[in-house]
């Protein structure tokens, strides 16, 4: 306890012991007693301050764990090693060598599963790289999709498959338009990009070949669209 702090306190048991902390006293006496107040005053408001300083100045705020519920969390979403081991082996088994344990984590923390992988690799992409795979599942690239991209007539590379993901490109859209007769050959790579990035419909699609009685091209389709934004 610093000096000041002890000379303080001794000052304040003084005066409690001469009574001049009652507060309910008239306050009409004469000038040297006003005075004698407003200084015990101002002394008291010095002490508390001075309390405050110090006691805050005593804790170690740096030394509290403000986030306990976060840390626990994210431990618990670690995998354990012998999910990481299991990983390992079935990746190794596919082709990729031994992946340190540090490859492995960072393969989970991107998404990518050896359970992700034998889907990507059973819908043809067998050459697929750890890179390439933390593409794919970066663009929302699921193997179903593509594996139904690849049944509905598609060659696409990996980077055709996330270049058209993340236009917002779905396998069902596509289908759709090819059920209301649009070829392989109109709806390409490009074109279904630019329908899906002005926000085509195959709705919109059904209703203008009703209203028209002929399929409406893709570039009739977007003009369409954005004339009716």
């Amino acid at each position: 306890m610093s000096t000041k702090f002890k000379n303080l306190r001794n000052d304040l048991e003084d005066l409690e012991q001469e009574g001049q902390f009652d507060i309910g006293e008239s306050s009409t006496g004469s000038g040297g007693t006003t005075t004698s107040k407003l200084a015990n005053y101002i002394l008291l408001f010095a002490f508390i301050t001075t309390l405050t300083f110090y006691a805050g100045s005593k804790l170690n705020f740096s030394s509290i764990q403000l986030n306990p519920i976060e840390n626990f969390v994210q431990e618990l979403s670690q995998p354990n090693e012998d999910l990481l081991n299991r990983m390992g082996a079935w990746m190794e088994e596919m082709g990729y060598g031994t992946l340190t344990h540090e490859q492995l984590t960072e393969l989970r923390e991107e998404g990518v599963t050896a359970t992700y992988t034998s889907q990507i690799r059973e819908a043809g992409y067998t050459n697929v790289t750890l890179e390439e795979l933390v593409d794919l599942q970066n663009a929302d690239v699921s193997g179903t999709f593509a594996r139904m991209m690849r049944e509905l007539g598609y060659e696409f590379t990996v980077q055709d498959l996330v270049d058209i993901r993340r236009a917002g490109v779905t396998a069902f859209f596509t289908s759709n338009m090819m059920d209301l007769g649009y070829t392989l050959e109109e709806l390409t790579k490009e074109s279904l990009i630019r329908m899906r990035n002005i926000g085509v419909t195959h709705q919109q699609a059904e209703r203008l070949i009703e209203e028209r009685g002929a399929k409406p091209t893709v570039d009739e389709l977007i003009r369409d669209r954005i004339s009716n934004q």
